[in-house]
């Protein structure tokens, strides 16, 4: 019985509930913490925007990115820098931040449309390093360590700068990138993503375009997450180099792990594992990191499909483990197999 799209609607509709009525709830009940509670979940909405932003790219497509942390750089540079500098509002500076992380991702996306496993995330790594660098030491640009400092965000003259404000409109923008990337799934292009990352020499037969496919995953990716970037800016109020370093780039990684791929579910689901253990953890130096690391290995020996698996296994759906391999089942004879890379490649192929 396939219950997990309705079960799944139902997780959606409860937790954009609880997101609307939680900042209401914080004003009632938590006095004069409720400014660092709608900072802490409205980072977390960021995270999880980056974490459905990777997943497009990771889980839909196969491609290994470790240099995410530099899309969110630019992304929030760029918000900074226009708001800062040229007064531009919320609006017009996510739009703007989006797009020039998508034309770095250009950059990146062409020779890095050649590679494939390991090699694209070195490649991908070192563009995270180099984007970091580059914030450190163009002092003129980016104010180097001293960073920069954004004003008040305003949307069509009107001051929403508020933690209040940009609570409902980080939840507002995590929805909206949750439903554009829900029905990219859907459509030719989507296939075409899980085509490549099924079998590229299959993908290429069937006349799937391998490069271009790769390219534009690489741009819808890093677009959502210069987005996200921006709107984390404008919620600190303040960007520095360090605030993008490799360390952000291993826990975007980890958000993927942790949640399974080619999963919105999983990815928000590990957006809040690796958020809550940042925030829990962030009294001692390098704890975070140790903890997710062993939250990583676990996952890895234990869940290998994250939160994904565990989603499908409440809803009874085929979560892609072996029949017995399962804890307390018996052995049973082999289904005839599945075909999903000839299924992708078929759709793909008579749209």
């Amino acid at each position: 019985m396939r219950r997990a799209p309705a079960f799944l609607r139902v997780i959606a509709i409860v937790f954009v509930a609880v997101a609307v009525i939680l900042p209401f709830a914080l004003r009632a009940f938590a006095g004069q913490r409720e400014v660092y509670w709608l900072y802490v979940v409205s980072q977390f909405f960021t995270l999880a925007m980056v974490a459905v932003a990777l997943d497009l790219l990771m889980g839909r497509t196969g491609q290994i990115s470790l240099g995410h942390n530099g899309f969110f750089a630019v992304g929030a540079y760029t918000a900074a820098i226009l708001s800062s500098r040229y007064g531009v509002d919320l609006l017009a500076a996510m739009a703007l931040a989006g797009l020039a992380s998508a034309i770095a991702s250009l950059v990146l996306g062409f020779p890095a449309a050649r590679l494939r496993g390991h090699y694209l995330g070195i490649v991908t790594f070192g563009f995270g390093v180099a984007i970091d660098q580059v914030a450190l030491k163009w002092d003129a640009l980016t104010g180097g360590d001293q960073g920069l400092h954004l004003k008040k965000a305003t949307l069509a003259g009107i001051p929403v700068g508020s933690p209040f404000a940009l609570y409902f409109i980080t939840l507002a923008v995590l929805v909206v990138a949750v439903f554009l990337v829900r029905n990219l799934t859907h459509t030719r292009i989507g296939r075409s993503f899980a085509a490549v990352r099924d079998s590229e020499v299959a993908a290429a037969a069937m006349g799937v375009p391998i490069a271009r496919t790769k390219v534009v995953a690489f741009v819808c990716s890093a677009f959502l997450t210069g987005v996200a970037g921006s709107l984390y800016a404008f919620l600190a109020g303040f960007i520095a180099p360090e605030d993008f370093g490799t360390t952000q780039a291993m826990l975007f990684l980890a958000m993927v792990v942790i949640g399974g791929s080619a999963s919105i579910p999983g990815a928000i689901g590990g957006a809040l594992v690796v958020d809550t253990v940042n925030q829990a953890a962030s009294t001692v130096s390098g704890l975070s990191l140790a903890i997710l690391g062993g939250v990583i290995v676990a996952v890895t020996l234990f869940f290998p499909l994250g939160i994904k698996g565990l989603i499908a296994r409440l809803t009874n759906e085929d979560d892609g483990a072996p029949e017995g391999s399962r804890s307390g089942a018996k052995p049973v004879a082999a289904p005839a197999p599945e075909r999903p890379i000839a299924r992708a490649l078929e759709k793909v192929g008579t749209d």
